[in-house]
Formats: structure tokens, sequence, C-alpha cells
């Protein structure tokens, strides 16, 4: 079997040298598209690298810094939460002087009285305790038709400032 010899035609020569010149202008085409991007692509992992760094240092600093400052505030302690104990609650509601409602009434009215230590240093508060018994027992509360006067009884300052009380009801 013989095979024609095209590459003697002036025509097939042609062809074949369109079709190889045309595969050498894709190929570099595709080479400086894939290089450009490769370049873009990797000039971009290289600033998202820096920026994750950039972030990891910042992260670790604040960190470090929040547990100097955990360490700081263990040292100082703060008032979190204030709890009111009424002593003779279960002898006025047991009398039919009172009723749970109204109980609950004068224990918010009396947070609200002291709800500005919340925050505030253990150690500033304990200086301060005489200020916080006078402002309860001073104040004049009026839950419904009943007029009610505070009495502290016992103050304990500690990270969670509890307040008990006596009530006295003044006028029905």
């Amino acid at each position: 079997m013989h095979i024609p010899p095209y590459y003697k035609k002036a025509g097939w020569q042609k062809f074949f040298a369109g079709m190889f010149i045309g595969g050498v202008i894709a190929y570099a085409i595709f080479l400086f598209m894939y290089g450009t991007h490769f370049e873009n692509w990797i000039e971009e992992n290289l600033m998202l690298r820096d920026e994750i760094r950039d972030l990891k240092d910042r992260a670790e600093t604040l960190n470090k810094d929040k547990e100097e400052l955990n360490e700081k505030r263990k040292e100082q302690l703060v008032i979190q939460s204030v709890e009111i104990v009424f002593l003779n609650e279960s002898k006025l509601l047991s009398q039919n002087l009172t009723d749970r409602l109204s109980i609950y009434k004068l224990r918010e009215l009396a947070k609200e009285q002291i709800h500005d230590v919340i925050g505030k240093d253990v150690s500033s508060v304990a200086d301060n305790e005489r200020l916080i018994i006078k402002s309860l027992e001073s104040k004049i509360y009026r839950v419904d038709e009943f007029t009610y006067e505070l009495e502290v009884e016992r103050l304990i300052i500690s990270p969670k400032l509890t307040v008990s009380l006596q009530i006295k009801i003044t006028k029905n």
C-alpha cells in the first residue's frame, strides 16, 4: 500500500503549515493566558497568606491582652449580681399581711435602688457599705396601697452582693 505524497502539493503544504503555525500560536496564547492567571493566583495567594499571618498575630496579641486583663480582673473582683433576701417573708405571707406579687415588686424596687453597684470593684463597694445600707433604709417603698420600709440585717459583699432585709409595713 502506498501513501499518496501530499506533502509535495502546494495546497496541502499551505494547509499543514497553517495548522502547524495555528497550533503554535494557540499554544502560545494558552501559555500566556495560563501564565497570567497563574501569576494572579500566586499574587492573591501571597496577599491572603500575609493577611492571615497578620490576623493570627493580632489575635495572639489580643488573647495575651485578654489574659492579662483577666488576671488583673481576678485580682480586683467585681460585683456581678445582686440578691435580695427578705428574712420575714414567710411570716408576712403566712399572716396574710402581704402577697407574693407585692413581695416580688418590693424586691425589684430594692434591686433598682442598688443596681448601680453591678460592675463595681468589691473593695469600693465595701468602702461604701454604709451608703448602700442608708439608701435602702431611708426610702419608703410603695406597692399597691401598702407602704413598706426595709431594714438591713446583713450585707454580704462578694461577687454576688447579698442583702438580707426585714420588711416593715408602715401603712395599710
